[in-house]
């Protein structure tokens, strides 16, 4: 018995999208067209009403279109198509470094193609730091101020032992309970003498 032939190459491997329709158009016993699909993946996609995903997919009217093909009632195996591929893109791009990179790098391509261009720039930061390209080096100057005292001094006497140069070794006098000098208070009331006073003013 001859062995049938293998075809040559390598066989293209079905997309998770074909899968899914496949199993859809199965249990509704309805074939979702090509536009069907176009059109439910650039709903999923997001950027886009459904009006305009209906005339991005090639439909003659898609004000109408837009509606009937997500209303559930006329077509359910395209409604239930676009909530199957919605799944799936979270379960891809859910809250995680690749998902938050590929959702930047939408939002950046879009804002881009709008000419909205300091969004684009903002978006782009964004995905470089979660990247790892930049480090955002700013300091929160108000640090200080909820620091304790003794977290202060901690913090001053890691600053001299780092940078033993830029202290200045000296005493420390406590006068809070010294008694007040009157003598300077006197001087400021009390009338000038005749050696205060200068010789413009004389004249």
């Amino acid at each position: 018995m001859l062995e049938q032939a293998k075809p040559r190459g390598r066989t293209r491997a079905k997309a998770k999208s074909e899968i899914i329709a496949e199993e859809i158009e199965q249990e509704h016993g309805r074939v979702l067209t090509n536009r069907q699909k176009e059109f439910a993946r650039l709903v999923v996609e997001g950027r886009y009403t459904n009006k305009e995903c209906a005339r991005r997919a090639g439909y003659a009217q898609p004000e109408n279109t837009g509606y009937l093909l997500t209303n559930g009632k006329h077509y359910p195996h395209v409604l239930e198509y676009i909530q199957e591929l919605r799944a799936e893109r979270e379960r891809m791009y859910g809250v995680t470094l690749v998902g938050q990179l590929q959702r930047f790098h939408e939002l950046s391509r879009s804002a881009e193609e709008a000419g909205q261009f300091s969004a684009a720039v903002n978006a782009e930061k964004i995905r470089s730091a979660l990247g790892g390209l930049t480090i955002d080096r700013r300091e929160n100057i108000n640090t200080l101020d909820q620091l304790s005292r003794d977290e202060i001094v901690a913090r001053l006497a890691a600053l001299q032992k780092q940078y033993p140069g830029l202290t200045i070794d000296g005493s420390m006098k406590d006068v809070t309970n010294g008694r007040a000098r009157s003598k300077p208070v006197a001087a400021i009331q009390g009338k000038p003498t005749a050696e205060d006073v200068l010789d413009t003013d004389r004249e």
